[in-house]
């Protein structure tokens, strides 16, 4: 095949990303719904015939698909002819390239004189997918088949020509069809852009550059990857984290990684002992092999070398163990719409993995959620409801070596964007009542964690259905890195500041009634570094700016202020002996704050890895039934006052099996079987 000479390659790296964030721009400005004019909850890119990206939008969308495998969906439908287009939304028969039902996908064959060039590819995140409840995403759904519609690969258009039969079925099962096809229209324009940009690469540079130019930059990326890599210390890392719960029940979701430097450049991430997959709608379908198991460490490339081209090399020299049958790789008909909650506890997890090889290069732990504000309210005219997202609510990101964190944005997350004020109250009636930063919510350190925000709604109409998906820190918080302080949990009131007050926690389905207001507060991010060491200056810099406390100044930073005339001011010398008498702290490279201490303090890492040991060894339809009953039984025993060991949590799988009716037999058969 015919090589590209590094200038024409270099050249071609930036025509294909500028032609997939072309087509990322068509598609924003022409789509009909919030969450992609507003929010870019989309991408788009360009693929090989194979099914590997090697263009993908940087500059608008979201980066957490970076390196999806395509080559099952492609397949399913070849042959493919000119003017196809395929759609597809069902994350376990797309092999893991949906996520979860709302994410329409679709792809459209370029080719040039009968000969197939490329794909373009894009996804959007559609406000309504039909199911159980308005914006089908319910963290209390416990099976697929609740949250929406399934579409497997199909064409919707077949050399050009309309499937209105497929289009009919898509759009009789979501409440919102017109702007549901006036979302696929725009992506189908961006994957026309997409298309007209590759012919016109080919009239440029011929058929045979740009064929060869397509492995090439896939290539060139992984290379760059590579060495990346190696300039993490050989060994290996491990963290865990949680889901601090699973909305029907209060048991934690446990996360665990271990990282681990190979030859070559390359990185295991091996995710063993972390829980199976649960009954609500956390789960990801994964195939065992998904960006979203290594967000964090496509953050540590671009952050080091911010030219490195993005496409589907940054995930070759990346390898996977995910367990079948767990909650980062779960097994048909598990329910994934909330899947982007996991999402952000595995991104934490890897970060911390990074920060232990990498001591200073890593930020402290961010909100690491994404409460998505979805409402439904009734149409009086029509009889039908309207439903969109009122907004993305981020957290603020973590503190670092280099500065504080961002206030209301997290790393992980910076490509969503905030819904305007004035663009959420036009499209539909409710009034937004406040929308700020949220004070003294930042962890505290030599550099604070970002701040919180916090959001105040009202709505007119009786009957409204508010779904709030990803809710999370709550009760274990962000941690703070390298002796920061741990950040602030996250909240939320229904009528805030009046006397019919009540204080929600997380929202599963709220109905609210005429005149209710919401508040929905997030998490603030951690800090980083001694906050004893933070400069007096930044902190009266945030007094001034009333976003901290003179008391809390005093007690998390050891900075007294004093009221003058002409504003607060830095009393030097009290703010040296403070300093100075503090007792010496305890250096923690990591603190998790006192909610993930508690829970440790009983289900200990030993404790938690012989559960789930336990739990692997039984048939998988019955593990989060069985994990229900194990918490049930050890949080009993140690109120009785008996101390929780590894040989007590076995001890109990004789009573386990005979509670649900499993034999030794049976467990024998299931274990040869592998299910």
């Amino acid at each position: 095949m015919k090589t590209v000479d590094k200038m024409t390659l270099g050249i071609l790296s930036h025509y294909f990303r500028a032609a997939a964030e072309a087509m990322g721009f068509v598609l924003q400005r022409t789509a009909h719904t919030t969450f992609i004019k507003e929010s870019n909850d989309f991408v788009t890119a360009l693929l090989t015939p194979e099914g590997e990206q090697f263009a993908y939008s940087v500059a608008i969308g979201t980066q957490g698909f970076v390196g999806l495998e395509y080559s099952h969906f492609i397949n399913q439908l070849a042959p493919w002819e000119e003017g196809d287009v395929a759609i597809a939304n069902c994350p376990y028969l797309t092999h893991g390239v949906a996520s979860h039902l709302p994410d329409y996908q679709m792809l459209k064959p370029i080719f040039i004189d009968g000969t197939l060039v490329a794909f373009a590819w894009g996804f959007l995140h559609a406000s309504d997918m039909g199911g159980i409840i308005a914006g089908s995403v319910l963290p209390s759904a416990y099976e697929l088949y609740q949250e929406g519609l399934r579409i497997p690969p199909v064409k919707l258009y077949r050399r050009g020509e309309l499937q209105t039969d497929i289009q009919k079925f898509v759009l009789l099962n979501v409440r919102i069809p017109e702007k549901n096809w006036g979302d696929l229209s725009a992506l189908l324009a961006a994957l026309g852009t997409g298309e007209q940009r590759v012919k016109q690469a080919v009239a440029k540079w011929g058929l045979e550059t740009v064929q060869a130019a397509r492995g090439a930059l896939i290539d060139y990326a992984e290379a760059r990857a590579r060495a990346l890599i190696e300039l993490i210390p050989d060994g290996e890392y491990s963290f865990i984290d949680y889901l601090e719960d699973d909305v029907i029940s209060d048991m934690p979701v446990r996360i665990k990684v271990k990282a681990t430097k190979e030859p070559g450049g390359s990185l295991h991430l091996d995710y063993s002992g972390t829980d199976p997959q649960v009954g609500a709608a956390f789960n990801l379908a994964s195939n065992g092999r998904h960006p979203y198991l290594c967000l964090a460490i496509f953050g540590y490339f671009r952050s080091v070398d911010p030219t490195l081209p993005v496409n589907a090399g940054l995930m070759r020299p990346i390898r996977f163990t995910a367990p079948t049958g767990s909650v980062v790789n779960a097994s048909f008909p598990a329910s994934c719409g909330v899947r982007f909650a996991l999402t952000q506890t595995l991104y934490g997890t890897v970060q911390a993995v990074l920060a232990q090889a990498l001591p200073g290069q890593v930020p402290a732990l961010g909100a690491g959620q994404a409460t998505i504000l979805a409402i439904s309210i009734m149409d009086l005219v029509r009889g039908r409801r309207q439903v969109t997202v009122v907004q993305p609510m981020v957290g603020g990101s973590g503190g670092r070596k280099q500065g504080d964190g961002i206030d209301g944005c997290d790393f992980s997350q910076g490509a969503l964007a905030n819904t305007p004020v004035e663009a959420i109250e036009n499209e539909v009636p409710i009034v937004i009542r406040d929308y700020s930063v949220v004070p003294d919510s930042a962890g505290p350190g030599q550099f604070r964690g970002g701040l919180a925000f916090q959001l105040d709604f009202q709505v007119f109409h009786p009957d409204t259905i508010l779904t709030a998906r990803g809710m999370e820190r709550f009760r274990f918080q962000p941690f703070g890195l390298a002796g920061g302080g741990a950040g602030t949990s996250a909240d939320c009131w229904l009528n805030p500041d009046t006397p019919g007050e009540k204080r929600l926690g997380k929202i599963n389905s709220l109905t609210l009634d005429a005149g209710d207001v919401l508040r929905m507060r997030t998490p603030g991010g951690g800090g980083y570094g001694d906050p004893f060491t933070r400069d007096p200056a930044a902190v009266l810099r945030d007094v001034r700016n009333e976003v901290l406390s003179i008391a809390v100044a005093r007690s998390q930073y050891g900075v007294v202020i004093d009221h003058e005339p002409d504003g607060p001011t830095v009393n030097v010398t009290a703010t040296s002996q403070l300093r100075e008498s503090r007792p010496t702290p305890i250096f923690r490279q990591f603190d998790p704050g006192p909610g993930r201490a508690a829970h440790e303090a009983l289900f200990t890492p030993a404790v938690a890895d012989a559960l789930a040991e336990l739990l692997y060894s039984l048939p998988s339809g019955m593990r989060y039934y069985a994990k229900g009953r194990m918490y049930e039984r050890i949080r009993a025993r140690a109120e009785a006052g008996a101390t929780v060991t590894v040989d007590m949590v076995m001890g109990m799988q004789p009573e386990l099996m005979a509670s649900m009716g499993l034999t030794e037999a049976v467990r024998a058969q299931v274990a040869s079987q592998g299910l």
